[in-house]
């Protein structure tokens, strides 16, 4: 009878630890329509070194937009955070009784910032480019204005990109030559432009109900409108080929001020003088805004200056040596962009983890963090975690699109040293948006809303199991 007991207690005790071990390795997110395979969850602590939450965290996913916070974190690793892009502008050929008997030749780098909305502060390219024509006295040009593309090789759309995004202000592709975001304001039916675009053209196809519907292809300028424009639209684009506007506001500017382009084709010369040298804003103010906006031509920009008359493919591949050479390991990884807009991008929770926190590391601390927007501040984040404890204490880039949703950054302790990285990568989901995030929000409040658990993680596994145990219950 005592053996019989004996082994009935001992049963119950490994049940006991069985049920526990069964709880404690519930999924970390509840909501229902999460792909638990195609998600993966790292939350590291920084203080003891260990990973309190690991979920999936080899697995090659879709990052969307927390592949910025690559870029970024790669230009830092390879540039002064004080450099700028540089665009001169020279009067090509002799000037004689205020006449330029040449060309004005811009040469262009693929600056994403000239006359941006995000920098007024450094607005006013071709007012300043006729100052400076003033200065030497030219009253004509006798030949044209040129916006010279030669230096920025590989302007095509990064592979990935989908067709869809193509003709949309968040889809514009990356080129030598970018001006005002490389966005305008289409009007119809009137075909109105805001900047004016040249070239334009417009098939318009009858489709069915009231809705109009836009589409253009890679490379073209023709918008294909589907649908009834009669009740007007009014939206915002892609520019297809942003240095004909370039061209067209530096002419008008410069006749707008008394100085004729006569538009003669001349061959280059020999002779040449400086009009001009446009200086973009601090790559550091430059990667702050993408961060903050998910600007996906900033980022774009910020991964080509990685390689300065590089390719596309130059600068990926400077971008990975640098994590070898750190010792960060990028099994896994497949970069196709600088945006994280390509749905060929692939990161996985680790790398990104372990890249966080070589980046926190000097020379970078501060400057690298500070570029994440904070939860209920600033700009992507700004309703997440509001009015909540850990308002301003959590600081992450976000990514979204269609089936994806990322976060991934850092919590913050009361002095502002990071604690805690934090990485959620969610593909093929199934639910709403809104209740994912509100998941995500709850995993972090149960997490660290108390307090940023000072006692060891590597003691809590009894805590913690508890605890499920009663959100199970609930």
């Amino acid at each position: 009878m005592r053996l019989r007991r004996l082994t009935l207690f001992r049963a119950g005790i490994a049940l006991v630890f069985l049920s526990s071990a069964l709880l404690s390795s519930a999924f970390p997110l509840r909501v229902k329509g999460v792909d638990t395979v195609r998600t993966s969850i790292l939350i590291r602590d920084l203080r003891f070194g260990v990973d309190i939450v690991a979920e999936n965290i080899d697995r090659s996913l879709i990052p969307a937009s927390v592949m910025k916070s690559v870029t970024v974190a790669s230009m830092l690793n390879l540039a002064d955070t004080q450099e700028r892009f540089s665009t001169p502008v020279i009067a090509e050929g002799v000037i004689s009784d205020s006449v330029l008997d040449g060309n004005i030749v811009v040469r262009v780098c693929g600056d994403p910032t000239i006359e941006s909305q995000y920098f007024p502060a450094s607005q006013g390219f071709a007012d300043s480019i006729a100052s400076g024509l003033e200065r030497l006295g030219v009253k004509t040009v006798r030949g044209r204005v040129i916006i010279d593309e030669s230096d920025f090789p590989d302007a095509t759309t990064p592979p990935g990109w989908m067709d869809e995004d193509i003709p949309w202000y968040y889809g514009a592709r990356l080129q030598g030559a970018n001006f005002r975001d490389n966005r305008f304001r289409l009007r119809l039916p009137s075909k109105s432009t805001e900047p004016f675009v040249p070239d334009l053209k417009f098939n318009y196809v009858k489709g069915r109900g009231k809705r109009v519907k836009i589409d253009r292809k890679d490379g073209s300028e023709t918008f294909i409108v589907t649908g009834n424009t009669r009740r007007g639209l009014s939206d915002v684009f892609a520019t297809p080929y942003p240095y004909k506007v370039m061209r067209h506001e530096i002419v008008s500017k410069l006749e707008g001020r008394g100085i004729k382009v006569e538009g003669g084709k001349l061959p280059p010369a020999d002779m040449v003088r400086e009009v001009y040298v446009h200086r973009s804003p601090a790559f550091a103010d430059i990667m702050r805004s993408l961060m903050y906006r998910s600007d996906n031509l900033m980022a774009e920009g910020i991964l080509r200056a990685i390689t300065p008359g590089g390719t596309r493919s130059d600068a990926i591949n400077e971008e990975l040596a640098v994590w070898s050479m750190a010792g960060v390991s990028a099994h896994g990884v497949e970069i196709k962009d600088g945006s994280g807009l390509s749905r060929d991008n692939r990161l996985t929770a680790r790398f990104l983890a372990d890249m966080y926190q070589y980046m926190i590391t000097d020379p970078f601390a501060s400057d690298y963090s500070s570029l994440f927007p904070r939860a209920g501040y600033d700009g992507t984040m700004r309703n997440f975690l509001a009015g909540t404890p850990l308002e301003g204490r959590v600081a992450m880039k976000t990514g979204s699109m269609k089936g994806v949703q990322s976060y991934a950054g850092y919590l913050f302790d009361e002095d502002g040293n990071p604690t805690h990285i934090l990485v959620f990568m969610i593909n093929n989901f199934r639910c709403s948006r809104a209740a994912l995030k509100n998941d995500i929000q709850r995993l972090l409040l149960e997490k660290f809303d108390v307090s940023l658990q000072t006692e060891n993680p590597a003691e809590e596994g009894a805590d913690e199991t508890d605890e499920d145990s009663k959100e199970d219950e609930k």
